[in-house]
């Protein structure tokens, strides 16, 4: 059986990115005047308004709190952790840890809410983490989303993170991985999360980096290919107690997720292991890719196979593989690298989310606007 091209990637050096968890989040400040979080925008400019390359008004604040809830297929008890970054007007706090090392001295553990700035409450993105990943990996984008007035939320992938991975993956992780992201959601529909304003999951941006990717495409509505699955099992590829009815069969329902109306797949593919040759064209969401010239072969033949789908493509000039991680890339600086993703990532989530028609998002979305020279944007 051949597995996903990116499943074994490992983060560089864990101990040379400790710096990097812990840079403070430019151009962040606390001065906007806002209400209690009591679901009432504060007396905030409208967030459309903020430039959406710079870090907005708001300090970021941190919470996590455990879920178990029904696996995907074998309907099993599942336990993960589940993970969120909100925008806070506190000035400091407690620094939050990821995965027991690595500190982020600019998101402040259980920081008192800011109320919305968005009508109809905070807007949201959820975040997959890559194979041996973390909620926190690209903690960039989740400070730099939170900063703008939404909730950032991502599960833990419990069996394929840095401190619990396990190989092979058990067949029935990859309705898991789908499985954990509308869980979240969930868990925020629920009111387990510590913000007790509104927090608006019926329009959900999502964004995965590296195996990720797997996640967009099924809570997009990517189809399995669920009779080559089937067929693996028959060859033994699998052990007959992870080939149940009850998983072949969640395989051919899919795992779309009707609340996510756009994605941000970063450095990972599709694999035709799981979604066929067309199984990707069943995807009825806009996405924006993104990969780097210094990862080939990262996001594989996805343009071609999903020839059709509303795409565009981000290719960053001297992008490695953690460009949308950790970074530390050796031809682009974090600094450059990080400015693009989340600039792009952000502007897909206003223009999606929260019918941004400014010229500055949508130019910058239609490839008329360069936000710098190592973009380069090709949309379809």
């Amino acid at each position: 059986m051949s597995y996903h091209p990116h499943l074994a990637r490992l983060f560089p050096s864990c101990l040379l990115v400790l710096g990097l968890m812990s840079a403070p989040l430019s151009g962040c400040s606390s001065s906007v005047d806002s209400d209690d979080d009591d679901g009432t925008p504060g007396d905030n400019p409208d967030p459309l308004s903020w430039d959406l390359r710079e870090s907005g008004p708001f300090n970021v604040g941190y919470a996590s709190w455990p879920l178990t809830y029904p696996g995907a297929g074998d309907g099993e008890e599942r336990t993960i952790s589940i993970h969120i970054w909100y925008p806070t007007e506190a000035t400091s706090g407690d620094p939050a840890t990821y995965e027991f090392i690595f500190s982020d001295e600019s998101s402040w553990v259980d920081a008192p809410p800011a109320a919305p700035s968005h009508e109809g409450g905070y807007p949201v993105l959820a975040y997959s983490h890559g194979s041996q990943g973390f909620p926190g990996s690209s903690n960039f984008l989740s400070r730099h989303f939170a900063s703008h007035g939404w909730v950032v939320v991502a599960p833990e992938h419990i069996g394929n993170t840095l401190s619990t991975h396990s190989s092979p993956l058990p067949l029935d992780f990859y309705l898991d991985r789908p499985g954990d992201l509308s869980a979240a959601l969930d868990s925020l529909e629920a009111g387990d999360s510590p913000l007790s304003a509104p927090i608006a999951t019926d329009r959900v941006l999502a964004a995965g980096h590296s195996f990720g990717c797997h996640t967009m495409w099924a809570v997009g509505g990517a189809t399995y290919d669920a009779v080559a699955i089937s067929e693996r099992c028959d060859n033994g590829d699998y052990p007959s107690e992870q080939c149940s009815d009850e998983v072949l069969d969640a395989f051919e329902a899919g795992m779309k997720d009707d609340r996510i109306v756009a994605s941000v797949p970063m450095a990972g593919g599709g694999s035709p292991d799981w979604f066929g040759q067309d199984g990707l064209l069943s995807t009825d969401t806009p996405m924006l890719y993104m990969s780097g010239t210094d990862d080939p072969g990262a996001v594989d033949d996805v343009w071609d196979r999903s020839l059709g789908l509303e795409m565009s493509w981000l290719v960053i000039e001297g992008g490695c593989h953690q460009l949308f991680g950790l970074g530390s890339c050796g031809l682009i600086s974090d600094e450059v690298g990080f400015q693009i993703v989340r600039s792009y990532a952000l502007a897909l989530g206003r223009q999606t989310i929260l019918g941004d028609s400014h010229p500055d998002t949508t130019e910058l979305l239609d490839g008329s606007l360069e936000l710098d020279p190592a973009a380069a944007l090709t949309v379809r």
